[in-house]
């Protein structure tokens, strides 16, 4: 007949294994128990010396690689850096020169000439800067309404928890562009106003650790370099702000 024994009940008798505190087995392995617990730890593989590694857990994946790389090597990185930059800078020159023309034609300067005579005006017709401020302001009606730019769109099948979590996504997004990024809107305006006239616009979005939130900022393209033959900013080798 066989019987049941509770797992949980204490052995009693001589067929118990005793194990000391610590021993040593063949092939260098070793045993220790821990005589409060009962815990048996075997160590397959001792090992005799240990290296104490020492990492920065402030920088990690961000620590400065300069302090890594030799003289020669950072020079030669410089010298790389140098040589696209100007090449990029070199291939929008012709634009750069209309940039500045363009400009002039704003009638935001006053300037004494004496073409074709002396003491001559230097108006120039309003007609650019009154269509730059038009395009800003009816692109900003419609890219920025009152109640926030977000708005979400359920891909697939819609269902009452999707909808919510969308719900939430929107709220949350619109509250951090009109709240918990005061600068967004203002940043927002000066891109629109230099869209029309310059036709290119560059946003840079990233985390201030400072500020402990997101940052929303306008980038002049006078400050922003990108090869002029590059078709978008994805495909771009480089960009240089």
């Amino acid at each position: 007949m066989a019987t049941e024994r509770n797992p949980y009940d204490r052995i009693e008798g001589n067929n118990v294994i005793q194990l000391t505190t610590e021993r040593e087995m063949e092939g260098g392995a070793s045993i220790e128990v821990d005589p409060d617990t009962g815990e048996v730890i075997v160590d397959f593989e001792p090992v005799e010396e240990s290296f104490e590694v020492e990492v920065d857990v402030d920088t990690g994946f961000y620590e400065n690689l300069v302090d890594l790389l030799d003289d020669d090597q950072l020079k030669d990185i410089g010298f790389t850096v140098i040589d696209k930059f100007e090449a990029d800078k070199d291939s929008r020159t012709e634009w750069e020169a209309m940039f500045e023309r363009g400009f002039d034609l704003l009638g935001l300067k006053l300037e004494d000439t004496s073409e074709p005579f002396e003491g001559a005006a230097t108006a120039v017709h309003p007609l650019l800067i009154e269509s730059a401020v038009k395009f800003q302001s009816k692109a900003s009606q419609e890219l920025f309404p009152a109640k926030g730019p977000v708005k979400t769109q359920v891909l697939g099948e819609v269902t009452p928890e999707k909808q919510a979590q969308a719900n939430r996504v929107k709220n949350f997004m619109n509250y951090q562009l009109t709240e918990q990024m005061p600068e967004y809107f203002d940043e927002f305006e000066r891109m629109l106003f230099h869209l029309p006239l310059l036709g290119s616009a560059i946003k840079k979005i990233y985390y201030d650790a400072s500020l402990g939130r997101p940052v929303s900022e306008f980038v002049p393209i006078d400050q922003f370099y990108v090869s002029y033959f590059a078709t978008d900013l994805l495909r771009a080798d480089r960009y240089t702000q």
